[in-house]
């Protein structure tokens, strides 16, 4: 937990004075929750919430830096209770519409009671242009063993 505060500190650090650089302009922040849940069969699902910055680049593409934090354990095998916390950073494509699909891909440096480490991460999901901001409902595989379905919403600065 302690190396995923620390990594998210410091990118926050790096991302505000590239943020400030370009001014605030477009910048977007939100927040998150949803279901992480274990590969396998026997395991049960936790319970997470985030917090999403993010910024238009080009066109549809984005970049989204989010930190979620497990807050209610899930269960992994024989009762061995489980959580995963996570920083990770994301290139994003959204399509146009008001309804859209939501791609993206990043690295991950996530800790969970088991194991911890950094890995590329994908998802997927659809997006709702909701009044300023943007729903987004998404399913994310944040390491090879876990996964995340998460609903949030995303607003301009």
């Amino acid at each position: 937990m302690r190396k995923i505060i620390m990594a998210f500190a410091m990118a926050m650090a790096l991302l505000s004075a590239g943020a400030m650089a370009q001014g605030t302009k477009d910048l977007m922040f939100g927040g998150k929750g949803g279901f992480m849940k274990p590969h396998g069969s026997d395991n049960d699902a936790g319970f997470t919430v985030g917090a999403v910055l993010g910024k238009p680049i080009q066109g549809n593409l984005s970049w989204e830096a989010e930190l979620m934090l497990g807050i209610i354990e899930g269960e992994v095998g024989n009762n061995n209770d489980w959580s995963v916390n996570s920083v990770a950073g994301y290139a994003v494509y959204r399509s146009t519409g008001d309804v859209h699909v939501k791609a993206k891909l990043g690295v991950s440096l996530w800790d969970d009671d088991l194991d911890d480490d950094i890995n590329l991460t994908a998802g997927i999901g659809l997006g709702f242009r909701m009044g300023r901001g943007i729903l987004d409902v998404e399913y994310t595989q944040v390491n090879p063993s876990t996964d995340y379905i998460t609903v949030g919403y995303i607003l301009p600065f």
